[in-house]
């Protein structure tokens, strides 16, 4: 089945009448009723005066987002959508960089995407661009994010912080918590931007696996604002890899938000745009663990607290077990399982409150229920052991990588899951 969706500024024409249209508020204070709010308006002055291309790719990327979430996936898993998004130059767009687009989002969602680009009339706002940076880190609320900021704290880069957030206040929380904590460890102020778009009403798809490429394309366009020539992403290898800790795990059922794959096909991408900005993940051959105990010996037992506050769950249900908390890491998905053996890297104890902990009786047998096969697929891959073949399922990898480097980061990162007791 084929669904059709135009995102486009709550005040413009629609151009595919038979598409669903999704309106999006032109600015983050325009008072006007639409589908889509936050402080990331369709004019993204948040981000100041970027490239047309730069400026369209956000729009793009969002629209992409906010399609993703409103078409629930089947049963069969594989959706197709017909995506119609306005943008200020749509030529490009219908055509190479337009199919680069279509790909990326096919990698990593699995769906298959047909993107028409229509022409929207340019912002009648005056936009400056952003002061000068030479980078432009990723800040996620996650505790990689976390590590990176702090291993860059004090290296003398211009350096503007990025974060982007939807309806969750558990990640705005998190993301709060982390750039007040490097903000009071900071030689000089820290410049951190926070993007908040979602839709007002409830998403039918809980999943968003198309957010990476919205995340990846609004840190391009501030980069592009900025002048500066890098995006920088801190995430582990073992998780950019993610290899597959039983078969089922495999192909487009992995989640590849941060794989060496993702960030090539980005940077084909921009590229192709004339977007003069690079995505690197300078931690790709670390383990979290690894990541962890460098920031650790930056800045000694002072930064746990820090970490603490941090998310890394990948289920945050936490509200929904009578006596739980919507701030918590569960403890025992996969995501969570991989932070837990992080900590067990260092001469140092995990000091993070998990849901498991909290959670007593009938709750606490409920979570057990609900995570049993995160728990199941981490000892079965314990057990096995994590292969060539297993790597290479998640999908192809740069001609330029490493591959032995690949699974030897991979065989350490399963070493720190196995150090984690399981229930």
């Amino acid at each position: 089945m084929t669904t059709a969706i135009e995102v486009l500024p709550h005040d413009a024409d629609q151009h595919e009448p038979s598409a669903r249209p999704v309106r999006w508020a032109r600015t983050r204070d325009d008072g006007q009723t639409a589908e889509v709010t936050g402080t990331l308006g369709w004019d993204l002055d948040l981000i100041g005066r970027a490239p047309v291309a730069a400026a369209d790719l956000v729009r793009i990327a969002a629209s992409a987002y906010l399609a993703d979430r409103t078409v629930r996936r089947p049963l069969t898993f594989v959706r197709t959508i017909e995506l119609t998004a306005h943008a200020v130059n749509p030529e490009p767009w219908n055509g190479t960089c337009g199919q680069l687009v279509e790909e990326l989002l096919h990698w990593l969602t699995g769906d298959l995407w047909h993107l028409r680009t229509v022409p929207a009339r340019p912002t009648d706002r005056t936009l400056t661009p952003l002061e000068p940076a030479d980078d432009v880190m990723l800040l996620s609320g996650g505790l990689d994010s976390l590590c990176g900021a702090v291993d860059h704290l004090t290296d003398g880069t211009r350096r503007i912080h990025l974060s982007h957030y939807d309806g969750s206040t558990a990640v705005r929380r998190a993301q709060t918590k982390a750039s007040s904590w490097l903000q009071s460890r900071a030689s000089q102020s820290l410049r951190h931007l926070s993007a908040k778009i979602c839709q007002t009403g409830p998403s039918p798809e809980p999943s968003s696996r198309s957010r990476s490429l919205l995340f990846a394309a609004l840190a391009a366009a501030t980069a592009a604002s900025s002048a500066s020539p890098q995006v920088t992403v801190p995430e582990n290898g073992f998780t950019s890899i993610n290899p597959p800790l039983t078969p089922a795990r495999g192909g487009s059922l992995s989640t590849r938000s941060t794989h060496p794959g993702t960030f090539s096909r980005l940077n084909t991408l921009l590229a192709s745009a004339d977007i003069s900005v690079q995505i690197v993940n300078p931690y790709l051959h670390r383990t979290k663990g690894e990541l962890l105990a460098r920031a650790h010996d930056r800045t000694g037992d002072a930064l746990l607290a820090a970490a603490a506050e941090t998310l890394s769950c990948g289920k945050l249900d936490g509200a929904r077990y009578p006596g739980g908390n919507a701030n918590l890491n569960c403890g025992l998905c996969v995501a969570c399982l991989v932070r837990r053996g992080s900590f067990t890297t260092g001469h140092y104890r995990d000091p993070t409150v998990y849901l498991v902990e909290r959670l007593e009786g009938i709750s606490y047998q409920r979570l057990l229920t609900n995570r049993r096969k995160d728990v199941r697929d981490v000892q079965q891959s314990i057990l096995n052991g994590i292969e060539d073949t297993d790597i290479l399922a998640v999908g192809d990898l740069p001609p330029e990588t490493d591959f032995d480097a690949v699974v030897d980061l991979c065989q350490r990162g399963l070493q720190e899951l196995s150090r984690v007791p399981l229930p």
